[in-house]
């Protein structure tokens, strides 16, 4: 039986992906930092779109 897996204490909530991917985008001199900076930090660009279940849909 393999033993059991305790959950990463530090592992990234989607919300805390979210913005974190949001503040780096926003403060990115260009594209190149902002992949950079992302992937430094262990964050993907979708992380930044993915909106939070509560937040109204952007009109057409």
């Amino acid at each position: 039986m393999a033993p059991r897996r305790e959950p990463d204490p530090f592992a990234l909530s989607p919300e805390q992906r979210r913005r974190g991917a949001r503040v780096v985008a926003s403060s990115a001199d260009d594209a190149g930092d902002c992949a950079t900076l992302l992937a430094i930090l262990g964050l993907d660009p979708a992380d930044g779109l993915t909106a939070p279940d509560d937040e109204p849909p952007v009109p057409d």
